[in-house]
């Protein structure tokens, strides 16, 4: 039985500003240094065999501070997706800046890509083949700290591809905890 432990990152300034910033390299704040902390001690009783990040600081930083004697592995294609022209902007400047494309997207947001952004379907490819290498490991259990879009991807990956994407949520400071039980996956929030 293979036991997942999904986290996401620590909040960041642009968490609290409510800012898109898929790959800008941020790091946690007051808060998601507390958030991180807060996995620490929700963590103390599991065991996990490797513990996986993506390659940006804000994910980074919380594993080192949830797991503060392990090694920790990067995997850049678990990165959040990069918002192009949006990133460090908030929902009212990007539709102050972008009004026409914003509305787009808010109609079709899988379908309409931001100027110089990562194309939704690429994005998930990426995060949907990185997943699968994971399977493939020989390891039980593991710990991946990311980014709430790659969460949510993984969750319609293993758990339901008909959940709707904006309703998953992993909240900053919570485990993720997916378990395989017979080819099925089960979530639990812990």
């Amino acid at each position: 039985m293979k036991r997942w432990y999904l986290m996401r990152h620590g909040q960041t300034d642009y968490n609290r500003r409510r800012c898109f910033y898929g790959s800008h390299d941020v790091s946690i704040n007051g808060q998601g240094r507390a958030d991180a902390k807060q996995l620490a001690l929700l963590m103390q009783k599991h065991t996990v065999d490797a513990i996986y990040t993506s390659s940006l600081k804000r994910t980074q930083e919380t594993a080192q501070l949830a797991f503060p004697y392990r090694q920790v592995q990067a995997i850049a294609d678990f990165d959040e997706r990069g918002f192009g022209q949006w990133e460090g902007l908030t929902a009212d400047e990007i539709e102050a800046a972008f009004p026409e494309v914003w509305q787009a997207w808010l109609e079709a947001p899988f379908e309409v890509t931001p100027p110089e952004a990562e194309v939704f379907s690429a994005f998930q490819t990426r995060v949907w083949t990185a997943t699968d290498r994971l399977l493939d490991s020989a390891e039980e259990s593991m710990a991946l700290v990311a980014h709430l879009g790659v969460l949510r991807l993984i969750y319609q990956h293993l758990v339901d591809r008909e959940a709707v994407f904006w309703n998953i949520d992993v909240p900053q400071g919570r485990v993720l905890l997916l378990e395989e039980r017979d080819q099925t996956w089960q979530a639990t929030l812990l």
